[in-house]
């Protein structure tokens, strides 16, 4: 069974090795350098950004991977997201995660759309999140460098009428946001 749980700063260390794959390192925007010190001082600062959170993905409290979400705006009710399942025996869990992000982010924050970047080369999430309603948006996709390399974001983008939530309903947990002092639960 899924659950999450919010970050805290004891969980710096277990982030830092997952972050640090090579699987998981590999389709982020930037690398990051083995530093518990910094990435503990990075997780704290999370907590005062208004348009940022992220939780622990758990499976039967067991801690297998991180979600979060960005650029969070209440007024046009958008946000992007992103995933990683940081426990190698736990990557078939992973195509079920987006849904219950899904239901929490259009029925409980009342986005009307999710927006994602994917690296071009991510097929299985880029066809994963097809299957899930989402589209691409050419117009914004971009390129960044990483590595010495040009590496090109595929642009998509989850709008609320294209999502289907009765076939996806059974997907909802609670996500808690009792550290994240912009909730738009808390300031509604």
């Amino acid at each position: 069974m899924l659950t999450f749980r919010e970050v805290t700063s004891d969980d710096a260390e277990l982030i830092l090795n997952w972050r640090t794959k090579k699987r998981v390192t590999q389709f982020m925007n930037t690398d990051i350098e083995y530093n518990l010190n910094g990435q503990r001082k990075w997780l704290e600062s999370c907590f005062s950004k208004p348009s940022y959170y992220h939780w622990i993905i758990l499976v039967s409290d067991a801690p297998i991977g991180l979600i979060n979400l960005s650029d969070f705006d209440r007024t046009k009710a958008t946000a992007t997201w992103g995933f990683y399942i940081g426990e190698d025996d736990y990557l078939g869990i992973g195509g079920f995660v987006p849904f219950h992000f899904y239901n929490y982010c259009f029925n409980q924050l009342n986005l009307k759309r999710i927006d994602a970047e994917v690296f071009y080369n991510n097929t299985s999430v880029i066809r994963l999140h097809q299957l899930n309603g989402y589209r691409f948006i050419p117009k914004k996709d971009r390129v960044i460098e990483k590595n010495g390399s040009q590496i090109l974001l595929v642009a998509m983008v989850l709008q609320r009428k294209n999502y289907d939530f009765v076939r996806f309903r059974k997907f909802n947990s609670f996500f808690p946001t009792s550290k994240w002092m912009y909730s738009p639960l808390f300031n509604a």
